[in-house]
């Protein structure tokens, strides 16, 4: 699945946040993905002008992201923010309405999980900065974040110029300071003898690394740390910057996900063989049907043929054979089904007891019309009823009347 990651810039810190205060970035950097796995094109290029994907993700830099281990409280999804801000309140060091929280993938109300913590009008600059060059985020994701083991990443935050920094986690948290910072030192001098540390530097900072450590370091771009990062389970767009149209969002994502992500390639091939499969046995089923409607018509024709031989042309053998029974009917004197003498029979036979005799009528041909003024609806049913066995149909006309037909046989009677 193609990804999208933009790299957002370091926020400002205090030493120059006065002068670049909580503004987006004219450009960003990003880092183009076909398959999520490996870097397929990197680049730095205004909002409006970066490249489409399937997958956006925007990738915070570690010291943009802090992190507190608390108790999640039991509270609704509605008032979930509200709860934590109650429980991190003394934890928080700036006013609540400029902090932006995030609860960790498998955080679960009840139990003990991280919380991460960002500066909710710098976060809302960027996000707007990329919705008006119609560039909506999917995800935001740390670049850093709490995991198991002890881990070490050195970077720089802005050009080489820049002091090497620190990102540091252990079972205590995640930490960001600068490399020659004392705090860094009192870090790697507090470990245990059999700690083990996972290092890794950017390949800028892997000189300062090898000697503030006394080994060689594993190089990571920033660009694979990024892919890396989209990988994770995090997104820190929740609550009030929660993407809208969540849910169609999450609908587009599955589909996408199971149409190019390589783990659902297995099960793509699965479902592609069952619809061929299906198809070719619906289309096997509609030849058999078609064949054996065919061989019908071809008896039926023959049929007729045999006892009407004289129809010379045969275009509707059903119809053409009831018009020449018809006919013979009528020549041996003999009423049909639909005839006047037939009904009026019918009619007779299920006659409510008491009821006047039939002072007038109106006869269709197939269509007998009766006054039936002063009959009950319980006569009425009865009358319906009896005539239905006899396979005579009933309908209510206008003015009290009933109107009766023969019943022609269902198509399903005539093919049997």
């Amino acid at each position: 699945m193609s990804t999208l990651i933009i790299l957002l810039a370091a926020q400002p810190r205090l030493a120059d946040s006065s002068a670049a205060g909580h503004g987006a970035p004219v450009e960003f950097d990003y880092v183009l993905s076909i398959d999520g796995q490996r870097v397929t094109d990197r680049g730095r290029a205004p909002a409006s002008a970066l490249p489409r994907a399937a997958l956006v993700v925007a990738v915070l830099r570690p010291g943009d992201v802090a992190f507190q281990h608390v108790a999640i409280p039991k509270a609704p999804a509605a008032r979930m923010r509200a709860a934590l801000v109650g429980v991190m309140e003394e934890a928080l060091l700036e006013d609540e309405d400029d902090v932006h929280l995030a609860l960790a993938p498998d955080a679960k109300p009840g139990g003990e999980h991280w919380v991460a913590v960002v500066n909710k009008p710098w976060l809302r600059a960027q996000l707007d900065a990329l919705e008006a060059g119609d560039v909506p985020l999917d995800r935001a994701v740390p670049s850093w974040w709490p995991d198991q083991g002890v881990a070490g990443h050195t970077f720089r935050e802005g050009g080489p110029d820049d002091p090497a920094q620190l990102a540091w986690r252990d079972d205590a948290g995640v930490l960001c300071v600068p490399l020659a910072s004392p705090v860094a030192r009192a870090l790697l001098t507090s470990l245990a003898e059999d700690t083990v540390v996972r290092w890794t530097a950017t390949p800028d900072t892997a000189l300062d690394a090898s000697e503030f450590v006394g080994m060689p370091v594993a190089t990571v771009t920033d660009e694979e740390q990024a892919l890396r990062a989209a990988r994770a389970g995090w997104n820190l767009l929740q609550f009030d910057l929660q993407p809208q149209r969540r849910g169609v969002k999450l609908a587009r994502d599955l589909a996408v996900r199971f149409a190019f992500d390589p783990t659902w390639r297995v099960t793509r091939r699965g479902l592609l063989a069952l619809v061929v499969v299906f198809l070719l046995g619906l289309n096997m089923r509609a030849l058999q049907e078609s064949h054996r409607i065919a061989q019908k018509k071809e008896a039926l024709t023959a049929a007729v043929k045999e006892a009407f031989p004289n129809l010379k042309s045969l275009y509707d053998p059903a119809g053409q054979a009831q018009q020449q029974i018809d006919q013979l009917r009528a020549a041996a004197g003999r009423p049909g089904d639909g005839d006047i003498e037939t009904l009026l029979q019918a009619a007779e036979s299920a006659w409510p007891t008491g009821k006047s005799p039939i002072e007038s009528l109106k006869f269709e041909p197939g269509r007998l019309t009766l006054p039936a003024t002063g009959w009950t609806p319980q006569e009425i049913e009865r009358f319906t009823t009896q005539l239905r066995a006899a396979n005579v149909d009933v309908r209510s006309a206008d003015a009290g009347k009933l109107q009766l037909s023969h019943r022609q046989p269902s198509a399903g009677a005539s093919r049997k």
